[in-house]
């Protein structure tokens, strides 16, 4: 989710919380109000009645009085009659003995007056309906306004923040395309906003030394490589030559032997070293068509002794579909030797490996135990630590830098008792 996602909803959940909680509470407040006020004209029309009695000529003219409106009417006292003044709620219809007519909601007063010496109970009522309409209405209103100035607040927030946050996309777009074995600096846009103009001031310094680190560390393998080749070259030929040498002991010629696996390991470690410099330098010629079955073809013709010495059963798919490939030739021979060399190197004996070609892919599969790091470490550079086999531990990440650098993918996985890596072409 986005940063400005993330704060958006935050504001809405509380805007909505609030507007939740203000509405009902508006809503009580405000009905209480108009309670109040109509009760307070209930005691004030039952002091105004009190105060009328005395024109009244006698009781039968006071109990038949009713008011204009017909809300307010005067009554005997009864034995069941409470002696105290109260105001309440009750529902009238205005056709009691019709059933679809709805009843009314009314404010009731019930008060005891004195006439002539007689107590006599007052009944006085005001409507509801319009008060309840208003309220209505003023909560409607309410709520619109509120949802209003909520969705106001979401939009000006959310133009508000893209364009204060703008710098920081404009950043980020800019370390995406970011490549640090490029020589293009790292160009970030100005801001008048403290924290990311400290923030582009970092990044930049960050970058600056990381690109340094970085041509400091391939000179220093281009150069290490190409001293190492001469004095490895010749100490290898003069090792050669002592090998020849007669007489030699067992012990002798145990640890020549020795040492001559070893040099021969450290050629090929040179010669790795040289080859992902040249590559990190981009020395390779541009990309011309090329057959992936002829690659395959040849690499397996080299290998194939290793193969039948192994017992290995080797199975090709797809041969016959001649994909073309727009590529540099070397290094998709280099990348697919590698990746040969190695399913051949840790197949078991009597073990099998399947060759597929694909229109847009060329899979390696070879049979062998689960691996105990992660494909991360797979294509990490001495990951695997392949003394003991043989290896330099630089086979699958020159493969993998050849990949990336040439355009395509390439992934690995564990399934069904096999190694599978695929090369996806671009």
């Amino acid at each position: 989710m986005k940063l400005l996602d993330r704060t958006l909803r935050t504001y809405l959940l509380y805007s909505a919380l609030v507007m939740l909680v203000s509405i009902p509470v508006f809503y009580v407040v405000i009905e209480r109000l108009f309670t109040g006020e109509i009760d307070e004209v209930l005691w004030l029309r039952k002091e105004a009645i009190q105060a009328s009695l005395s024109r009244f000529p006698d009781e039968k003219a006071l109990l038949t009085w009713r008011d204009l409106e017909g809300n307010s009417r005067l009554q005997a006292v009864g034995p069941q009659t409470p002696l105290r003044n109260r105001v309440f709620d009750r529902a009238y219809r205005e056709h009691p003995n019709d059933p679809r007519s709805e009843p009314e909601p009314f404010r009731e007063l019930s008060a005891i007056l004195t006439f002539q010496g007689k107590p006599y109970q007052l009944i006085t009522r005001t409507s509801l309906v319009e008060q309840k309409d208003l309220l209505e209405a003023l909560v409607l209103v309410l709520a619109g306004l509120l949802g209003l100035l909520l969705l106001g607040l979401l939009w000006l927030n959310r133009r508000t923040a893209r364009q204060l946050w703008q710098p920081f996309y404009e950043t980020l777009a800019q370390l995406q395309q970011y490549r640090i074995d490029e020589g293009r600096p790292l160009v970030l846009p100005a801001s008048d906003i403290t924290e990311f103009a400290e923030l582009n001031q970092t990044i930049s310094g960050l970058t600056r030394r990381s690109h340094q680190a970085f041509i400091d560390q391939k000179e220093f393998t281009e150069n290490a490589a190409h001293e190492m080749q001469t004095p490895v070259a010749v100490f290898q030929t003069r090792l050669e030559r002592l090998v020849q040498t007669q007489p030699l002991t067992n012990e002798q010629a145990e640890l020549l032997g020795s040492l001559n696996g070893v040099t021969a390991r450290l050629s090929r470690l040179n010669k790795s070293l040289l080859l992902l410099a040249r590559i990190d330098n981009q020395s390779y010629a541009d990309p011309e068509p090329v057959y992936l079955t002829d690659v395959l073809n040849g690499l397996i013709e080299q290998s194939i002794e290793t193969v039948i010495a192994k017992q290995i059963e080797l199975v090709r798919t797809g041969f016959e579909e001649g994909v073309l490939l727009q590529i540099n030739r070397t290094l998709l021979d280099t990348l697919l030797s590698n990746l040969l060399t190695n399913a051949i190197r840790y197949t078991p004996t009597n073990g099998r490996i399947v060759i597929s070609i694909q229109p847009q892919s060329v899979s390696i599969a070879n049979t062998g135990e689960p691996l105990a790091i992660t494909e991360t470490q797979l294509f990490a550079r001495f990951g695997k630590g392949e003394a003991q086999t043989g290896g330099v531990g630089l086979g699958l990440a020159i493969a993998k830098k050849i990949a990336d650098t040439c355009g395509c993918s390439l992934t690995y996985q564990y399934a069904n008792g096999q190694h599978h890596f695929v090369l996806w072409f671009g």
